[in-house]
């Protein structure tokens, strides 16, 4: 899950001070009939919208999924293609490729739903639920060692994906990073 990841990379922005909140994250009302993948990643076909949702899937997944997509990933993006997400910026295919191969392994089991998407000219807005298990610990400000607890966490946001001939060109993925942060670090109920 490189788009997604609740401990921070050492190369990324620090965005979080010493202290977190206990608060525990909303949940998502299901507001249409989602689209349940589980780990079963569709393949692109030929739409701008159709390749979206392939790139949501493939972008939000966990590493052992992406290995099994990555030449159709790679067809389905530009080679200069940005990416940017609160904790991962790419600006080409290769390090996108990079990036979702060494992605953060502390969420497993992953399973994503699409909640509905539209398109606008060449802009195409996907917006997810995804749910999984906190089962491998992480470093928090490379100090502090969150032991894994097996929990169920989930997060929601959108990915917004502009194309150019069928490949995507930008994409960016936002979600609430503090909000997934604090599903990992709360203490067990």
């Amino acid at each position: 899950m490189a788009l997604l990841a609740p401990f921070e990379r050492p190369l990324a922005l620090r965005l979080l001070g010493e202290g977190t909140s206990a608060v525990q994250a909303p949940r998502v009302p299901r507001v249409a009939e989602p689209i349940e993948l589980g780990r079963d990643i569709p393949m692109p076909r030929g739409t701008d919208l159709e390749i979206a949702r392939f790139l949501v899937y493939a972008l939000l997944t966990d590493v052992d999924a992406v290995r099994s997509v990555v030449p159709e990933l790679e067809a389905s993006v530009d080679e200069g293609v940005t990416v940017w997400s609160p904790c991962v910026s790419t600006r080409s295919r290769t390090d996108l490729v990079a990036a979702l191969l060494d992605g953060d392994d502390a969420i497993t089991d992953v399973s994503v739903s699409i909640l509905g998407a539209s398109s606008h000219e060449s802009t195409v807005y996907v917006e997810w639920l995804l749910e999984g298990r906190f089962n491998n610990a992480g470093f928090l400000n490379d100090d502090v060692l969150i032991e894994a607890s097996g929990g169920l966490v989930e997060a929601s946001g959108v990915i917004v994906a502009v194309f150019r001939d069928n490949r995507a060109t930008d994409i960016r993925c936002y979600y609430d990073g503090l909000g997934l942060l604090e599903q990992v670090v709360r203490p067990p109920s």
